[in-house]
């Protein structure tokens, strides 16, 4: 089972497109954003993709949930609710929609990024679907781990565990410990090459070193 939780605007393609390109089975459920006292166009969007989904089966279920867009922290609050609520794999889809409700459901799937299974959107400028790695910012970095996670950005954020030991003046092991820290937290990726363990510096990586200039 699939739960994907949508903003949607006036457009339905914005939601259906991504929706079908993952993948769409019985019983999936489909949650779209709206603002509490919707407009007629928005209600012709949901309308359709109400109307689109429910030809592809009868077990897919379209519900809505109304959104406080005027109160940004309590919008935030209900994203957050909704994607915490979902069943199954997660997909956030961001298919547009009113900026009070767009900013909010960022920050929601910014802050519930372990509830989060797949993350897509429909793009304005090409119109095509792109899956999103959404950075990991809430996890706080051990202080042990700063002198490793600096130098992998010194060394162009793409290196390896040995390179990383030699430049830090520290030993393989003491890194070793470092970088499972670090990917757990999820500021680096890691993967071995026969012996030799491999590292990538992530965007949440890169954004947790910028907040601590």
């Amino acid at each position: 089972m699939r739960t994907y939780v949508s903003t949607i605007g006036y457009y339905d393609t914005r939601v259906v497109r991504p929706v079908l390109n993952h993948g769409l089975n019985a019983r999936d459920k489909v949650v779209l954003l709206r603002p509490y006292n919707d407009d007629d166009d928005g209600d012709s969007a949901v309308a359709d993709v109400k109307q689109i989904f429910s030809e592809l089966g009868p077990n897919i279920e379209v519900v809505v949930e109304q959104i406080t867009y005027d109160e940004f922290h309590t919008a935030v609050m209900e994203c957050t609710d909704i994607l915490a609520a979902a069943k199954g794999e997660t997909v956030a889809n961001f298919g547009g929609g009113p900026r009070e409700i767009f900013l909010a459901f960022t920050v929601a799937a910014l802050v519930t990024t372990d509830h989060i299974d797949t993350v897509l959107q429909f793009t304005d400028i090409d119109e095509e679907v792109q899956e999103l790695h959404l950075p990991e910012l809430m996890t706080s970095l051990p202080s042990k781990t700063d002198q490793t996670l600096r130098t992998i950005a010194r060394l162009d954020g793409d290196t390896t565990l040995p390179a990383v030991a030699e430049r830090s003046d520290q030993s393989r092991s003491t890194v070793g410990r470092h970088l499972d820290e670090l990917e757990t937290a999820g500021a680096v990726e890691t993967d071995k090459d026969g012996k030799t363990r491999h590292v990538e510096l992530t965007l949440g990586g890169r954004l947790q070193l910028f907040r601590r200039r």
